[in-house]
């Protein structure tokens, strides 16, 4: 088969849990005989480009890991506003089907419609079956994350009328009923709507903006080609936690952070490992919260390649989000390592941490929850040992990939829904 994978940035600028998942599946899909290709939206990149023949795009094709990629931007790059709203552009319609046509592509799976929506309707007006994997709340949040801009959570856009109350009073009436228009008319252009968590599936079903039945369960699978067995037995009493990811706010590494500092004992560190793109005044105060505590270390950015390495170093990896996580990387990525996880309570962090058995659980943003979790490693840490023992590893991503292939072939093949 010829699989088209789309998604609204991608590698090596971009480098968070959605293009990992677009490169992890891509990667193996090869191995399993496929053609593959990513298209994505090139915005901060400072390569050359080339001017499109088809559309008023630049372009430029370049390879990554073995994996073909084809990056798209406009000669003025539209105001972030224009691409969480306005889902159709005429010019990346125009550039996907002659992409789609070009390559002649039998599958289109969108990862992530951010900046590339308008492919979902070129892909499925050009005959090809389309499988959307819905990694969060975009199609109906504009935020993405169901986090408002005062911080507090979201429970639905009822209709709009949320958003334009809570995050989007500049907004007219008027465009945020063409959002939801345009919303309703992509979804119905895919064949098929995945998603890796129970979770998210039930937050579009609450809202009624996507009915359950609309839905395949497919978990997120992971490489473990070049894993080395991780398990350690404890001989002493220190504890180093570790956060993996990015240091933004809806992260809530603030809430880390104030947690850990309520817990004096000398034997436990926190290191926290990851850049902030452009929330550099969050990683400030997020610094100013730690300061004075030498216990704590900020890592900086790293290369996902290097993970092992990282995890090598910690005993209990932080998931302290305020929003609703779907499926965190960085949760399977530890698990898959035998490293048990402390996350917050709320959305697919849930659902993936069982409290004792592979980690433990505390009440989203409260950090002196978080510390009584904390402590209670700190005291017992013979519990890390016993709570490594329990967990359940990730499936591994050629199940995923076999998974997502019979997908594929029940589209192409028959007309009967998997």
């Amino acid at each position: 088969m010829r699989i088209l994978f789309g998604v609204h940035q991608f590698f090596p600028t971009h480098y968070t849990g959605t293009e990992r998942y677009v490169l992890n599946l891509a990667k193996q899909l090869q191995k399993m005989g496929h053609y593959v290709k990513v298209l994505t939206y090139a915005f901060k990149e400072q390569f050359e480009f080339k001017k499109s023949n088809c559309s008023n795009l630049l372009y430029r094709e370049y390879s990554y890991e073995g994996v073909p990629v084809v990056a798209v931007r406009h000669h003025v790059q539209p105001d972030d506003l224009s691409f969480i709203f306005d889902f159709m552009d005429e010019e990346i319609y125009k550039e996907t089907c002659w992409i789609i046509e070009s390559g002649n592509f039998d599958i289109y799976h969108c990862a992530h419609p951010l900046r590339l929506a308008s492919s979902i309707k070129a892909a499925k007006d050009k005959a090809v079956k389309v499988v959307f994997m819905v990694t969060d709340y975009f199609m109906m949040c504009p935020m993405g994350i169901m986090l408002r801009t005062d911080n507090t959570l979201c429970d639905g856009p009822d209709n709009g009328q949320n958003c334009l109350k809570y995050c989007f009073t500049n907004v007219s009436k008027e465009r945020m009923q063409r959002r939801i228009s345009d919303a309703n008319i992509l979804i119905n252009c895919c064949d098929i709507l995945l998603s890796p968590s129970q979770f998210l599936i039930a937050a579009f079903d609450y809202t009624r903006f996507i009915p359950l039945s609309r839905f395949i369960l497919s978990r997120h699978g992971f490489d473990y080609s070049k894993k080395r067995s991780l398990f350690k037995k404890r001989i002493d009493n220190r504890i180093i936690l570790g956060y993996i990811g990015t240091v933004q706010y809806h992260k809530g590494i603030h809430i880390m952070v104030e947690g850990f500092k309520k817990v004096k004992n000398p034997d436990i560190k926190l290191q926290i490992w990851g850049g902030s793109f452009h929330e550099l005044e969050y990683r400030k105060k997020v610094e100013s919260i730690a300061s004075g505590d030498h216990r704590i270390e900020f890592k900086g950015q790293y290369d996902f390649n290097d993970i092992e390495k990282i995890l090598e170093q910690i005993d209990v990896v932080v998931v302290p989000s305020i929003w609703y996580e779907n499926a965190p990387l960085t949760i399977s990525t530890s698990l898959a390592y035998g490293i048990p996880v402390i996350a917050s309570d709320i959305g697919g962090m849930k659902e993936a941490i069982m409290d004792g058995k592979n980690g433990l659980i505390f009440r989203v943003g409260d950090p002196d929850d978080l510390a009584k979790k904390i402590r209670s490693l700190s005291e017992n840490p013979e519990l890390i040992e016993k709570i490594s023992k329990t967990i359940q590893y990730p499936i591994r991503i050629e199940e995923e990939a076999f998974n997502t292939e019979l997908i594929y072939k029940s589209l192409l093949f028959s007309n009967d829904k998997p």
